[in-house]
């Protein structure tokens, strides 16, 4: 086996193993209606200022159609409405309604929950250490 394949097969392990212990293949992200694409979107839309579908595909990468069918899915459940840019008359901004923020909210509190699960058996010091290992991942994953 040549070092490539090795690496890969590393990284992918530990993939398998970060998907599993966060619970992204649950059909309901973090004990919510929502599934992970939903979620995440859900959070930008309550995280970004005068957010719109393309602010949304700029932070992730997500096919048109499929954000669209997300969009138009949580205007239905009353997660979201959109109303017409005061600046830009061709842009629609997406507002979450006060369900869509108790939505969200719920969401944020089950990721915490999770993750404080993760690391309450670590120190402060490995906790420290956890965190710059991932802002290291993060600087060399994304290096150019």
């Amino acid at each position: 086996m040549n070092n490539d394949q090795e690496l890969i097969d590393r990284i992918r392990d530990f993939n398998r193993f970060y998907t599993n212990i966060i619970g992204l293949l649950d059909q309901h992200f973090l004990d919510s209606p929502f599934s992970l694409t939903e979620g995440r979107i859900l959070f930008e839309i309550c995280n970004t200022e005068e957010c719109s579908a393309k602010k949304i595909r700029e932070k992730i990468s997500i096919d048109e159609g499929y954000l669209s069918r997300i969009l138009d899915n949580f205007v239905k459940r009353g997660f979201i409405k959109k109303a017409p840019s005061t600046t830009d008359g061709r842009l629609r901004i997406i507002v979450p309604t006060e369900k869509g923020k108790r939505e969200f909210a719920s969401l944020n509190d089950n990721s915490n929950k999770t993750i404080f699960q993760m690391i309450e058996r670590l120190s402060e010091q490995e906790s420290i250490e956890l965190v710059d290992m991932m802002e290291r991942i993060r600087v060399l994953l994304t290096k150019k």
